[in-house]
């Protein structure tokens, strides 16, 4: 049965329900449907019979109108560069005035495509076209130019275990019974595997101690040199921290203020750990020591660097320890 017929049916339901009840109010209230409607109804069935009250078949919708020609769409990109801080509705009017008419739906169709939607887009290509034909050259541009020569961006990244390893802390939160507990976390940057521990405080000891105490012997047993460390401006990546590795022979970076990007493997590393772990693990058990919750946080790195395969760019389907282990293997 197909959805017409049934609303034929329903129709034709109503209509007899009202011949057996003789009220036409009360089946109304029954399916809802208001009285005129209900007359609507009953007046077909008179004058056309029971296929009066078949549905009319509508038809579609009109869809997007025809594709605009090549012409159309060179004139709509010169006006957009031409203005490039025009939007889309003051370049549809400007180009009627030529006898041209474009929606400015479409026009913001077109600018998209090709990568010229907003402002700061279309003021870049202007940018850059200055810089080659007359020599403006700003530092954004500058900046353009090196990345199409070189056809890459310039990012954090490490070739093996050990020369880079970024670092920072993360406030888990205040635990009933326990007080407020920090987390301090380590990812190599050349294959993602990760270290986390839970400190009281965030202070340069805390975390000078997990350099020394955890990391170093983790590299140290793998077979790879600690190089460097990347960490962010805070306190406790100061003082002790600084003396700690300068003792160990560790270069010490930090990233620009306000550029906590920079630092992003570590940064996606704890957004992980929260989402997969700490939202899970707080809605199943009452922890009562932070012992207990660093047991809870060691047996997910455990499975994270194990057994978990990573499907980024750096380990292609590979576990962290994959890679990390693979000097001793």
């Amino acid at each position: 049965m197909t959805l017409e017929e049934r609303i034929q049916g329903l129709r034709l339901r109503a209509l007899y329900r009202a011949v057996e009840v003789g009220n036409a109010s009360q089946v109304c209230r029954e399916l809802g449907i208001s009285r005129s409607l209900f007359y609507r109804w009953k007046k077909k069935l008179s004058q056309y019979g029971p296929e009066g009250l078949h549905p009319r078949r509508r038809g579609c919708r009109r869809g997007r109108p025809p594709k605009v020609e090549a012409h159309e769409e060179q004139a709509v990109l010169g006006m957009a560069l031409s203005w490039p801080t025009w939007g889309p509705r003051r370049l549809s009017a400007q180009l009627a005035r030529g006898q041209m008419r474009v929606a400015p739906s479409t026009v913001h169709r077109l600018l998209r495509r090709v990568g010229l939607s907003t402002r700061h887009e279309r003021l870049a290509v202007v940018e850059h076209h200055s810089a080659r034909a007359a020599g403006l050259l700003t530092e954004r541009t500058r900046r353009r130019l090196w990345q199409a020569r070189y056809g890459r961006t310039r990012h954090v990244e490490a070739k093996l275990p050990g020369e880079l390893v970024c670092l920072d802390c993360f406030y888990i939160g205040k635990l009933k019974g326990v007080g407020k507990l920090w987390q301090v976390t380590a990812c190599d940057a050349a294959c993602s595997f990760a270290f986390a521990q839970i400190i009281p405080s965030v202070e340069a000891i805390h975390c000078a101690r997990f350099l020394k105490r955890v990391l170093l012997p983790a590299y140290r047993k793998a077979g790879w040199k600690l190089q460097r460390v990347l960490t962010d401006g805070g306190s406790e990546f100061k003082g002790l921290f600084d003396a700690v590795c300068s003792e160990l022979g560790i270069r010490h970076t930090r990233t620009k203020p306000r550029h906590c990007w920079t630092n992003g493997f570590v940064e996606r590393l704890q957004g992980t750990i929260f989402h997969e772990h700490w939202r899970i693990a707080f809605r199943r058990r009452y922890f009562t020591s932070t012992a207990a919750v660093d047991r809870s946080l060691q047996s997910f790195l455990r499975f994270y660097n194990h057994q978990r395969p990573h499907q980024g760019y750096r380990l292609r389907g590979r576990t962290p320890a994959d890679v990390f282990l693979g000097a001793i293997q």
